[in-house]
């Protein structure tokens, strides 16, 4: 691909980036993508993710490749220093999404697949071993200049003298915690105030099983040595993380012979081999602003989530997803340019939850203190811990609100997604019918309530409409398990309107308030399309 402009230049291409390579070639987008590393990184960070994500990877045509490589997150289990239970998770069965709850993967798989899945596209240009050093953003388009680099030896990058520029008319800055692109629009970022520091170990033991009998997820909240091991990160790796403790120093972390004193009650040296150690320091940092006209952040370079929830890489993709349906609106000259505005109004909230309630999980967590630990744990023994948290549903943007300003559920939640069977295909709803904007009914075909203008309009950004019904015929999808009528019948609802990213817009109590509800999110789109309505 040789072009003279760039819909998108992307910066940086970790899980998230990939991500939004994809999703942007799925959609046609001609996208530049520039990574300072001359292949994808070979060794995990990220742990796990949820349901929502893999609707996500479903979207881009991940699912398939990577099902077999993860493993279903079901049981997570919090323990005091005796092993006493504290806390068990509910987190395994079927969720919302048609996926399992959560996931737990061995990253280089993932990023494996993604990758394949953003190469895929031949309106996306992949570019490895390249430094973003300098970005100049004009009127209409912003101009990037690139450096090749050298890899001498492992982890070490040195410049060489051959450079790069190219221009597009949106960056996008997924290049990590020391994002290159949010300092060089000078953004601030705001700690939330949480800081520790653990060593973490990946090992690929001798026998995948070695761990099999602990739970998924096993956190150890022992004021000696607070501790998470996973037992089963993908199909044949475990995971351990031990806090530093208060005078600790990396350097003496990172010896063997302390690490394998650590160990020592899990797993013996012959009985596997440690691929990965280092120590992180987990920190909760926001950017202020997440995008300035043309550019734009996502995943670490605008947020930093500490592991407790395990959300940092599906806060990134959320991001990634949130943003491509608007880009993709834009760039086909659908809706103006003010539609950017609510991409942080829409992240930035449901993100500082996520990590506010990681922060929360991690003082509960890391304590260090004996009696505060005992504290702790009889505050759990006496039930007066509050539950384990739910997941936050999308509370500003573009959303149906009702005349007091409120949303009601659905609106705002992850919409239901199922197996259904059309014209002589079955399987989940997205494969079968496919994505985007979408009106779902159990009752009457839409068309016969809206106007000519609401149904051309809908048209223009992509939206589909579709009867649901328990009966087989030619001229609905079938809800194959009955798991679309009864979640309308127990909502009260004769229609969903699904957005892009699979969150409600709304519910419609009766098909007679659709075209109002139509007309409200045709408002809120930021639509050009004036000129061209129809009488």
């Amino acid at each position: 691909m040789n072009k003279e402009i760039y819909d998108v230049v992307q910066i940086g291409y970790g899980p998230v980036g990939q991500t939004m390579a994809a999703l942007l070639g799925k959609t046609g987008q001609s996208v530049a993508v520039f990574e300072r590393w001359p292949s994808t990184f070979s060794l995990p960070r990220a742990a796990t993710f949820d349901h929502e994500i893999m609707r996500v990877l479903q979207s881009i045509g991940c699912s398939d490749k990577i099902e077999e490589k993860i493993v279903p997150f079901i049981n997570y289990h919090w323990v005091n220093a005796k092993r006493d239970i504290l806390l068990k998770v509910p987190y395994g069965g079927t969720a919302t999404s048609g996926w399992e709850n959560g996931y737990l993967m061995f990253q280089p798989e993932i990023e494996k697949a993604l990758d394949e899945a953003a190469r895929s596209y031949s309106n996306v240009e992949i570019n490895l071993g390249w430094q973003a050093e300098e970005l100049k953003e004009h009127e209409d388009y912003v101009e990037v200049t690139f450096r090749k680099g050298e890899i001498p030896e492992p982890g070490k990058w040195l410049p060489t003298n051959e450079t790069r520029t190219v221009r597009a008319l949106y960056v996008i800055g997924a290049d990590g915690a020391n994002s290159f692109t949010r300092n060089k629009l000078e953004i601030k970022t705001k700690d939330l105030g949480f800081e520790a520091e653990f060593l973490v170990l990946d090992i690929r033991p001798n026998n995948p099983q070695h761990l099999y009998h602990l739970p998924e997820g096993y956190q150890i909240c022992d004021p000696a040595r607070p501790t998470t091991v996973v037992s089963r990160l993908g199909t044949e790796h475990i995971r351990f993380e031990f806090m530093l403790l208060p005078g600790e120093k990396k350097e003496d972390m990172l010896d063997t012979e302390k690490i394998y004193e650590l160990l020592k009650e899990w797993i013996l040296p012959e009985e596997g081999t440690i691929i990965r150690k280092t120590v992180y320091r987990f920190n909760s940092n926001l950017a202020e602003n997440w995008y300035n006209n043309r550019i734009f952040l996502i995943g670490d370079a605008a947020h930093l989530t500490p592991p407790f929830m395990g959300q940092g890489m599906c806060s990134g993709i959320r991001d990634a997803k949130n943003l491509a349906w608007k880009l993709d609106l834009v760039l086909r000259n659908k809706a103006e340019e003010s539609l950017f505005e609510t991409y942080q109004v829409e992240r930035y909230d449901h993100c500082k939850q996520l990590i506010q309630m990681a922060i929360d999980l991690g003082k509960i967590i890391c304590i260090p203190d004996e009696k505060e630990a005992e504290k702790r744990d009889q505050a759990f023994f006496s039930g007066s811990i509050p539950p384990f948290p739910e997941m936050p549903i999308l509370t500003n943007g573009i959303l149906h609100k009702n005349q007091n300003g409120d949303i009601i559920s659905p609106t705002g939640e992850l919409s239901l997604q199922d197996f259904v069977s059309y014209q002589g295909e079955t399987g989940r709803f997205d494969d079968i019918i496919g994505q985007g904007w979408t009106i779902i009914t159990t009752k009457e075909d839409p068309r016969n309530v809206l106007t000519n203008n609401q149904i051309f309009l809908l048209e223009q950004i992509g939206a589909k409409i579709v009867q649901i019904s328990n009966e087989e015929n030619k001229d609905t999808v079938y809800d194959l398990n009955g798991k679309y009528t009864k979640y309308f019948n127990e909502k009260g609802l004769e229609a969903v309107i699904v957005r892009p990213d699979f969150y409600n817009f709304a519910g419609v109590p009766t098909m007679e308030e659709l075209p109002g509800i139509v007309e409200d999110l045709l408002s809120q789109l930021h639509l050009k399309l004036s000129e061209t309505i129809i009488g």
